[in-house]
């Protein structure tokens, strides 16, 4: 069959198992092996490549990372950085919706996953502040949006697939992510502290720490600067590769655990369970969108796409616009892990032809996706907030509007300065 054709029924093969429910890693392997069958008729080296695929170095700090953070999330490290963090943000104008922002930001250097820091520090935050009379839609969206820094604060998980598939510095990726997720965190924080100024009702006052209070709770989230210095210290300053930061990490948060007297064998044991679980699903997506992409790559269609739409002499804008809007469009329905693997194969060959940075790229689509999490009517954060919650969908949405407009405007802040992406990574000669 013709080879633009095989492309065209194999990606409708896929998004009619996507619909009707099939799981997407199992999407990508059936799309995949069609494609090959329609092709050339037979199945070529398809069985060679889940092997190839997940025996990655790299890959490895993928299991490492997620069990650093079930061990961290399971011996109460949320509570002492959300605990932290509401002391030393009191006196602020919006009170504890600042430790929302803050605390997700934090919490996500330990869980890299946006889902898992909206409910870890959702569930410890939301019952609070219903009690203290918040605003439900502020609390709500402030959650919602601090959770979704989850993928873009370093180590993220998001980042590792996209360096995997991209073959792009995972190291370069993480310092990249820095300075944009400190802008966001910070845009947030202002907007709620105006908003706040403007109408006190919505956040009631609230105490103010002593001095003590606030050295106290600045020595409580030791864990937490622990683990920095470990992991992002040593990838930063060129001592590790990430996946040997992970493995150290995931020995100190156990180590952690053990002077908090939280190490329980049931913890380990809960730990362990978890990680696999949630490692299994990552990579089991990662072999099926190599098998797809291989596909793709036997055909050649995605570098004639990408050669063709560089002979209609469009500059670049109209092409990232594009992209931009289908990553926003598909973080309503998937998860940002495997928007990577669905879309890079198909626009990695352009990137390449227009000479854009992947460093840059990575990071710009990793804020896209994070935008993609919280727009309705499918946004990931939005459901797992509703749930930690118990409210109306559509609560969850009018508080997280004000901030989806945010992460927009930071999306063309980044576009129009990659500088802001690129300045760190290059000083640190990653």
């Amino acid at each position: 069959m013709d080879a633009n054709a095989s492309v065209v029924l194999a990606f409708v093969l896929f998004g009619v198992l996507l619909a009707i429910g099939v799981p997407i890693a199992v999407s990508l392997m059936l799309a995949g092996l069609a494609g090959f069958l329609m092709y050339q008729g037979n199945p070529g080296y398809l069985p060679l490549i889940p092997y190839g695929t997940l025996n990655s170095f790299i890959l490895t700090a993928i299991p490492l990372f997620i069990f650093m953070g079930e061990i961290m999330g399971r011996c109460g490290t949320s509570d002492m950085i959300y605990t932290g963090t509401s002391k030393l943000l009191s006196w602020v104008p919006g009170g504890l919706l600042h430790s929302n922002i803050a605390a997700c930001a934090l919490f996500a250097a330990i869980s890299g996953s946006s889902p898992a820091t909206a409910a870890t520090i959702g569930s410890v935050a939301i019952p609070r502040m219903k009690e203290r009379g918040y605003d439900l839609q502020m609390l709500l969206g402030s959650v919602a949006a601090g959770g979704s820094l989850g993928i873009l604060i370093p180590p993220s998980i998001t980042m590792i697939i996209y360096g995997s598939l991209s073959q792009a510095s995972v190291g370069a990726l993480f310092a990249g992510g820095v300075v944009p997720g400190i802008i966001l965190t910070v845009w947030f924080m202002i907007y709620i502290g105006i908003r706040s100024a403007l109408q006190p009702r919505l956040a009631p006052p609230a105490v103010v720490s002593s001095r003590r209070e606030l050295v106290e709770a600045a020595v409580g989230m030791w864990p937490l600067a622990v683990i920095g210095i470990v992991v992002l210290g040593g990838i930063f300053g060129g001592f590790m590769t990430p996946t040997e930061a992970a493995a150290l990490g995931s020995a100190v948060a156990i180590l952690i655990g053990v002077v908090l007297r939280r190490m329980t064998w049931q913890v380990f044991r809960e730990s362990v369970i978890g990680a696999v679980k949630t490692s299994a699903m990552v990579l089991f997506i990662l072999a099926g969108a190599f098998i797809f992409a291989g596909f793709l790559a036997t055909t050649r269609v995605p570098a004639a796409m990408a050669t063709y739409v560089a002979g209609l002499g469009w500059s670049v804008t109209p092409i990232l616009i594009a992209i931009f809007a289908l990553y926003i469009f598909l973080g309503c329905f998937i998860d940002p892990g495997s928007i990577m693997v669905v879309t890079l194969p198909a626009i990695l060959p352009m990137l390449h032809l227009f000479g854009l940075d992947l460093i840059w790229f990575g990071v710009v689509a990793v804020v896209l996706s994070q935008v993609g999490m919280i727009t309705p009517p499918m946004g990931l954060n939005l459901f797992v907030v509703q749930g930690v919650a118990g409210s109306e969908l559509d609560t969850v949405v009018k508080g997280i509007v004000p901030f989806f407009f945010i992460m927009l405007l930071c999306v063309a802040l980044l576009v129009a300065f990659p500088v802001l992406v690129l300045w760190l990574p290059t000083s640190l000669g990653l």
